[in-house]
């Protein structure tokens, strides 16, 4: 299966940024050629005009006795010949053609012109992976943009399991739809511990973790209401533990009334049963409530800083249990009030966050840090759009709905067997996830750089884990009761796989999105070494052209007249604010601080 960047497609000058800086990674000369140098000016020059200078000066900055000035006359011959006819044309995809003889290959962009399909989200990214905006900055770009980023609930709805469909329809919008479906899966992930399958030979559960981020007021509190799906389970254990409670009480009692004529041993405490687990507590007192609920734990917190702000003290930071839980790693902690040495194995819990864009970055300082790529992300836009407060299609409140659809999960997960039950993928599945995240991580490498790896290695296993969600939420909705009791194994349908790979490749590019606005730790310097060298230059000579005082359209305007592209001028404005050689006193408004 050949996977595309999913659901979007990219503009010419994306796929040729992309190829450029693969280029750059290997080092690799790939106009030694004469011909092969000419052919690539003229191609750059027929897509980009005067602005494919700077990609042509990057591509050819690798030839042993390569010269600027010689480039740039080149560069101008190919921009006032026309370009040379032959049986094969000379077009944007010579230059793929080309790099692909050296060892260098990336699909051949579909579209001419830079232009741009519905749906795709690189309109958002006006960074390369090499030099980032701040965050809040970032976040700003993407929501004011005319398209935001993809949904998936409205192409899935129909297939989705009933118990989900019913989810769907309480929604109010296409956005809204998606994280209701997000916060659900993940709320039921943490009901069902007793299902696991094999991933990568190891033995995993269907637990995820969620971040849904959006700027206030956008509608993300909407995912409060994916709690009640668990509440019937949390209540049944909290009065679980109220009955043991009382009976432990009862016999602490007797005890210390008789201890002087007996030999026994006092009561023990009762485990301290929960399925919600507090996020603004101690990281021993997080560890002790999932150790006594059999690992088995969800964290849903509205309010990302909570956690945060948990994970900034001495005490509370259990970041690192984290992390090992989603792969179900053991983690081991000292009980001080007895300096008991516990150890909790196969941890199962599930997060649900949400949160500005900046509470990610309070939350996961930059993109290397290991908790970025075992979330979900799902970015709301900001939509200036009001909603009718008082239209109602009957007298139930969405309260209310997700209510009963919580007790409907909650008896339906008890026609499982208790013992059990691995779900597995076909055959035909498995070859199929493996070309499509083989394929996926190249061309997101490609783009992103290396440090993408992680998130989409690991969003290979939320989708699996997805897809065996729906697979129990479709057996225990259509498997006849006598089957479900002697159930041991659940292979996931062709209509649920082909449910999560859809939902994946929208949180594939959700993912990136946030990526994009998190600082990065390393430089990469070895491997971008050519290009700062020519850049450097080019950077030092906008600096010199632009005046002590300008705007957004006067540096993009500066940038034109030297042959700078628009995503180029922005990166160096960017880096020569952060260098101090501009400062940035409003937004939009730059100046040159006094020599």
């Amino acid at each position: 299966m050949t996977a595309p960047l999913p659901n979007y497609a990219m503009s010419t000058a994306d796929a040729v940024e992309a190829l450029t800086v693969l280029i750059e990674r290997s080092g690799i000369d790939i106009t030694a050629n004469y011909g092969d140098w000419c052919n690539i000016g003229f191609a750059l020059a027929q897509e980009f005009g005067a602005a494919g200078e700077a990609f042509f000066h990057r591509i050819s900055a690798f030839y042993p006795n390569y010269d600027p000035k010689t480039a740039s006359k080149q560069y101008l011959a190919c921009l006032r010949h026309e370009v040379p006819t032959g049986k094969v044309p000379v077009t944007i995809a010579t230059l793929f053609h080309i790099a692909k003889s050296h060892g260098i290959s990336l699909p051949i962009p579909p579209l001419r012109g830079g232009g741009r399909r519905p749906g795709e989200f690189f309109h958002t990214l006006k960074e390369d992976f090499s030099a980032r905006k701040p965050i809040a900055e970032s976040a700003e770009s993407a929501e004011n943009s005319a398209e935001p980023l993809p949904t998936f609930s409205q192409s899935i709805s129909d297939n989705l399991p009933t118990i989900m469909q019913r989810i769907v329809k309480s929604s109010v919008s296409d956005v809204d739809a998606d994280i209701l479906v997000l916060g659900s899966l993940t709320v039921m992930s943490a009901c069902i511990p007793k299902v696991y399958g094999m991933y990568d030979g190891r033995e995993v559960f269907a637990n995820l973790f969620l971040f849904v981020t959006a700027r206030a007021s956008a509608g993300k509190g909407r995912l409060s209401l994916c709690r009640h799906l668990a509440e019937p389970i949390h209540q049944a254990l909290r009065d679980k533990y109220d009955e043991l409670k009382t009976q432990y009480e009862a016999a602490l009692a007797a005890y210390a009334v008789n201890r002087k004529n007996t030999l026994e041993t006092p009561p023990k405490e009762p485990p301290f049963l929960t399925l919600f687990l507090p996020a603004n507590s101690t990281s021993t007192v997080v560890y002790q409530v999932l150790a006594q609920n059999s690992g088995v734990g969800l964290l849903f917190e509205t309010e990302g800083d909570t956690l945060a702000n948990a994970f900034k003290s001495d005490l509370g930071n259990y970041s690192d249990g984290f992390r090992k839980a989603f792969h179900h790693e053991m983690i081991s902690y000292l009980r001080k009030k007895d300096l008991e040495y516990v150890e909790l194995g196969k941890p199962k819990f599930s997060a649900v966050l949400s949160g500005t864009p900046q509470q990610i970055l309070n939350l996961i300082p930059d993109a290397e840090n290991g908790l970025f790529s075992r979330f979900i992300f799902y970015v709301m836009p900001t939509q200036l759009v009001w909603h009718d407060m008082f239209v109602t299609k009957d007298n139930t409140t969405a309260d209310e709905k997700f209510e009963r659809i919580g007790r409907d999960f909650c008896t339906l997960l008890k026609k499982l067997p208790d013992g059990p039950i691995q779900f597995t993928l076909s055959s035909a599945q498995g070859v199929q996830f493996n070309d499509f995240f083989r394929d996926t991580q190249s061309r997101y490498a490609a783009i992103f750089g290396e440090e993408i790896v992680a998130t989409v290695r690991r969003l290979g296993l939320i989708m699996f884990r997805i897809a065996m969600i729906l697979t129990v939420l479709r057996h225990i909705e259509e498997v006849p009761a006598k089957r479900k009791k002697s159930l041991k194994k659940m292979v996931c349908t062709d209509v649920d796989y082909d449910t999560a790979l859809a939902v994946i490749q929208v949180l594939l590019q959700h993912s990136a999105a946030v990526f994009q606005t998190l600082p990065r730790r390393t430089d990469h310097a070895a491997a971008l070494k050519g290009r700062r060298q020519l850049s450097d230059a080019v950077r030092q000579k906008f600096l010199a052209a632009l005046p002590d005082t300008f705007d957004r359209p006067t540096y993009i305007q500066v940038a034109a007249s030297l042959n700078i592209i628009e995503r180029t001028a922005e990166r160096y404005v960017s880096d020569l604010c952060k260098s101090g050689h501009l400062t940035h006193p409003a937004n939009g408004q730059y100046t040159k601080p006094p020599s």
